[in-house]
């Protein structure tokens, strides 16, 4: 455990050392301004024209103009450019044969690694919250357990991309390629729930299949089992991914090996 709070501390370092962290919270923090201000402006609109108001905190927060709802759809956009670098650089710098040397274990450093993107993920949830804590000040009887809901979808739908670009960083020494790598393995899981829809087998598996969506009953206030579940799987599956993949550059096999342990 000591061994993974450490990497989980180095990479945290290398994390804020580099202009991206730093970039990405600018640019997360403005647009989530941007939109919690502009949910605000069709409020007082609506007030000023003598409508009566009901269901504020979903206008402001989680409605189509809400400030978490709009931030969930830009997700994707951030998360590949937080991970690109998490093991590419490793590759690109050579300091991974210096953690092949160390006695540490393949685990450890994928871990260590994403428990660094967890707690960055945190970072984004603070920022989220100070929004819902003005709501909570300036509204009255504002629905928390709805908001918490919400947060706890988000959270859940950054963990999952980044334990995608986690994997997708494992498999090149170019950050561009991950990053692009990435989007284009988010792409796929967004759009495979429209294929074989006149199929009704294959219209259950791909619509189990496909993250889009996922975090739609969180923001109607719902902790439902199989997206719950979904989201930890997929974290999970992409988590062992990252691992094989480094075990693999550690001990040769053959293609049909390799091949056996990802699909089994």
């Amino acid at each position: 455990m000591k061994t993974i709070l450490k990497i989980t501390k180095n990479e945290l370092s290398s994390l804020f050392y580099s202009p991206i962290a730093w970039l990405i919270l600018i640019i997360f923090t403005f647009q989530s301004g941007l939109a919690y201000a502009n949910a605000w402006s069709e409020v007082l609109r609506s007030m000023s024209l003598g409508y009566n108001l009901y269901g504020i905190t979903e206008r402001l927060l989680l409605g189509w103009t809400g400030a978490l709802t709009g931030m969930q759809d830009n997700l994707y956009l951030y998360i590949p450019l937080l991970t690109m670098g998490l093991m590419s650089q490793e590759y690109s710098r050579g300091s991974i044969k210096l953690l092949y040397s160390s006695p540490i274990t393949n685990r450890q450093i994928i871990f260590g690694k994403y428990i660094a993107v967890v707690i960055y993920a945190l970072i984004l949830i603070a920022i989220l919250s100070i929004y819902c804590l003005f709501t909570f000040v300036t509204i009255k009887n504002m629905d928390v357990p709805y908001v918490m809901t919400a947060l706890l979808g988000i959270f859940l739908m950054i963990c999952a991309y980044a334990a995608i670009g986690l994997f997708m960083s494992t498999l090149t020494s170019y950050q561009v390629v991950a990053a692009v790598g990435t989007l284009a393995t988010l792409a796929v899981l967004n759009y495979i729930g429209n294929v074989g829809q006149e199929i009704p087998f294959v219209r259950d598996i791909t619509y189990w299949l496909s993250i889009s969506g996922r975090a739609d009953t969180f923001f109607r206030g719902m902790i439902c089992s199989e997206d719950f579940l979904y989201f930890i799987l997929v974290i999970v599956l992409f988590i062992t991914f990252s691992i094989l993949r480094l075990q693999a550059e550690r001990t040769k096999r053959t293609v049909l090996q390799s091949s056996l342990r990802y699909g089994g």
